[in-house]
């Protein structure tokens, strides 16, 4: 009859039921009720609201007992005919029992039934990572919805990541005139809002590789390790992205912007990032690299940067992907730190990495993806599979938690709604363990989250994140209809689009091969009319949805607009490669091809500033812009 979100460790049920309810006598341990206090949530607010009739004149006690042998985050849950007793030992725990109690009181239609429960999480840290960096910040409405979602789905660990220009360093809002960062006082409001929800919300912003938008300036230019930019992967040049990490401006910069972020967040931690510093030892450095190797450079920059965070109170976090392939890097590294791993295809594991540091004696969490960026709805089978074997290795091997990354690579087209399911897959396995039941997350979703009347939200939301299946193209962290269109390999002619297609199989071979993927052979094979025939199908399913959430109809729109969109990558791609022989058939379908991408982008803005801010929608839709001009050029040229 039950079925909760996420499992609890065990359920016991017995015969009889608390029926209509109109006042606790609530007993509340002191500790528990001050922590709860200290963090801003009112306790016998949350009680009250459990009262079911007013009038019916049935009082019952509500205790709230300190037992210090459970787990930091659990509770012991009794409903029995006197009333309810929840023992925890920590405000987090009372919290989290309370949330069992709504969901028991919904499901039972006003009745709790007479049970025991015990319940603690499997994993200390459960936390998602959402990329404000890459051109889309969320409006402060979206980021206090998305706080009140992942509390609910116990999701304990909060991060935005930063690189550039997306929260206001007062100092330098002269450089970036046309964006809408993020204010300290915003910043603030949601440090607070998150603590009221035993939400620890993580200060993050990358010091070292990312830096792009930084470097891009005049001002800041003469810091990066290769000024003039460098060539990626022997495939195509990039723009410096790397700080001269042995030059003390470099230092005195990142620790500039940080005093300034830090003031805003009372998190004991700090995540600093410093992974893919490409350019590292290829410039500034070379000789410095020749003579004592690039791990010590590295190595030396990440122990003055956690000097600063011991100097600061904050315990650093960071990305591990500069030293986990070297033994003694990680050894050498402060065991003060907090090491994240990174993988993001389901067919790579976790586990060597996490032997590595449970051997070494790090901290460290794993850190699976939404798998939405480099998409457009994602890649859902992808994202489970990765979800499951990291929540799986950190449980086996010590680690204090998983990360679920959501980025925004390459313009962030994808809509937040598209990683909802990884953000309940991650609450789910991340409490309950791996082999937890997906059919609790499927419920929770369809009844709490959607409030979907027809109970296939979840799945159409899934089903719509894997018509990559379709596509048969050897890619990784990425789907062929949104590389096609995407601005990474944007292309001016036919010639080029051709080099284009040969850089991103050459790229995803060298993904896979860092990964130790196993390599797919290098042949796109796109199933365009089995693709077709899937997404009419999609689309009849979200003509049945249902929703009553806040936000429905923009799911229902982001939903469409996600198909419109693959639909266009689809077709670009399969008339590049099978019509621009026949002359006239494909004139007509570039000018169809224009006329779709022209109304789809409309939407596209019309979706995206219901749920973020106007600064960097041009940078993120600038693609779609080239690809416009692209169509009117070949048009004109065919003509």
């Amino acid at each position: 009859m039950y079925k909760l979100y996420p499992e609890p460790v065990s359920v016991k049920i017995y015969e009889g039921f608390l029926n209509a309810v109109s006042a606790f006598h609530a007993d509340i341990d002191g500790l528990i009720l001050a922590q709860c206090e200290q963090a801003g949530f009112s306790v016998r607010s949350a009680i009250d609201g459990l009262c079911t009739d007013k009038a019916c004149g049935s009082t019952y006690r509500f205790c709230v007992n300190r037992q210090e042998s459970l787990h930091a985050q659990g509770y012991h849950l009794l409903i029995h005919a006197s009333g309810i007793t929840i023992d925890a030992a920590s405000g987090a725990g009372l919290y989290y029992g309370l949330q069992t109690l709504r969901q028991l009181l919904d499901q039972g239609g006003g009745r709790l039934p007479f049970l025991e429960i015990d319940d603690y999480p499997a994993l200390e840290l459960r936390g998602i990572m959402l990329d404000i960096g890459r051109n889309k910040i969320p409006s402060m409405e979206t980021m206090y919805s998305l706080l009140d979602m992942l509390s609910s789905m116990r999701i304990n660990h909060v991060q935005f990541y930063m690189e550039g220009y997306c929260y206001q360093y007062k100092k330098y809002s002269y450089l970036f005139s046309s964006d809408t960062p993020v204010t300290g006082e915003e910043f603030r409001a949601l440090d607070a809002y998150a603590k009221s929800r035993f939400i620890d919300l993580v200060p993050n912003q990358n010091v070292l590789g990312h830096m792009e938008q930084w470097l891009a300036t005049p001002q800041f230019n003469p810091l990066a390790e290769c000024e003039d930019g460098f060539i990626f992967e022997n495939l195509f040049w990039r723009p410096p992205m790397t700080l001269d990490a042995n030059d003390p401006e470099s230092l005195a910069f990142v620790t500039e912007i940080l005093d300034e972020l830090l003031e805003n967040f009372t998190s004991p931690l700090l995540n600093v990032n410093m992974d893919e510093p490409f350019e590292l030892g290829q410039g500034k450095n070379k000789e410095t690299v020749q003579k004592s190797g690039k791990a010590a450079l590295y190595l030396d920059y990440a122990r003055k940067i956690n000097d600063y965070c011991k100097s600061k109170n904050r315990r650093m976090m960071m990305w591990g992907d500069q030293v986990l392939e070297n033994p003694d890097s990680v050894e050498a590294l402060p065991k003060d730190i907090i090491l994240l791993d990174w993988i993001y295809e389901g067919d790579a594991h976790f586990e060597t990495h996490a032997r590595l540091m449970q051997r070494t004696g790090l901290d460290y969490c794993l850190c699976p993806g939404t798998s939405s960026w480099g998409s457009i709805t994602g890649r859902t089978d992808n994202m489970r599979k990765n979800i499951i074997d990291a929540a799986d290795c950190a449980i086996r091997y010590g680690g204090k938690g998983i990360i679920t990354t959501d980025w925004g690579d390459l313009g962030h087209w994808q809509y937040i709604s598209c990683s909802y399911p990884a953000f309940s897959l991650t609450g789910l396995y991340g409490w309950s363990g791996s082999s937890a039941d997906e059919g609790s997350a499927l419920l929770y979703c369809n009844k709490y989250l959607y409030k979907d009347a027809s109970d296939t939200a979840y799945q159409t939301a899934c089903d719509l994140g894997n018509y990559y299946h379709y596509e048969h193209a050897p890619l990784y962290n990425t789907t062929l209809s949104f590389a096609v269109m995407s601005s990474k390999y944007t292309f001016d002619s036919l010639e080029e689009f051709d080099s284009k297609m040969q850089r991103l199989l050459t790229l995803s071979a060298n993904i896979a091969r860092t990964n130790h993927i196993p390599p797919k052979e290098p042949v796109i094979a796109l199933d365009y009319k089995g693709l077709t025939e899937y997404l009419d199908g999609l689309e009849e399913k979200i003509s049945a949805l249902r929703l009553s959430c806040d936000d429905g109809p923009l799911i229902i729109g982001e939903m469409r607009n996600g198909i419109r969109m693959i639909r266009h990558g689809a077709m670009l791609y399969h008339s590049l490669t099978g019509h621009k022989q026949e002359k006239e058939l494909f004139k007509e379908e570039l000018a169809d091809l224009y006329k779709q991408l022209d109304a789809l982008l409309k939407e596209h803005y019309s979706l995206w500033i219901a749920r973020n801010r106007q600064g960097g929608f041009d940078k993120s839709s600038a693609h779609m812009f080239h690809l416009l001009r692209f169509y009117r050029k070949m048009i004109k040229e065919l003509a």
